[in-house]
């Protein structure tokens, strides 16, 4: 393992830190944002394919170890890195729009989302109806905000 996986996937722990320790306590209706999610889109802008599938799965397993969801987060983040891995830009010269990356992390989200809550309800984890609509729409919007919010104030 090189050095440059080691150090994403040690960002990847801050953002897992992030997450579990202040982000799980800013709902908005139950709904919260997966920086782990932004995390690993950014890292589809600027890595290979094996890097951030492995990155996805490490953190995803992480993840799921401090949530006690035993390998939903690990399979959901994996695929999404997957498939969407040819359809993120990575260009480094051009800086999107804050509409652009607002739609590619929305979409992202909500395929992250969907595969995580097609997971979940095989194990019967979230059972009702509109807290599945909660968590697969609302979710991915918070988490689009943040990432914009961050975008916004990201330097170059």
């Amino acid at each position: 393992m090189n050095i440059e996986r080691l150090k994403d996937f040690g960002v990847g722990l801050g953002f897992v830190g992030l997450q579990i320790v202040m982000f799980r306590h800013l709902k908005i209706w139950d709904m919260q944002p997966d920086l782990v999610l932004i995390y690993l889109v950014w890292l589809i802008t600027v890595r290979d394919r094996t890097s951030c599938i492995f990155i996805a799965a490490a953190l995803g397993l992480v993840q799921d170890a401090l949530l006690d969801l035993w390998g939903l987060n690990m399979f959901a983040k994996t695929l999404m890195t997957f498939a969407v891995y040819n359809f993120i830009p990575k260009s480094k010269e051009v800086r999107l729009l804050l509409g652009q990356i607002f739609l590619t992390v929305f979409i992202v989200a909500l395929f992250h989302n969907i595969i995580f809550l097609g997971l979940s309800v095989s194990v019967e984890s979230y059972s009702a109806e509109l807290l599945f609509w909660r968590q697969w729409v609302g979710n991915a919007v918070y988490t689009t905000f943040v990432a914009c919010f961050i975008q916004l104030f990201r330097t170059k």
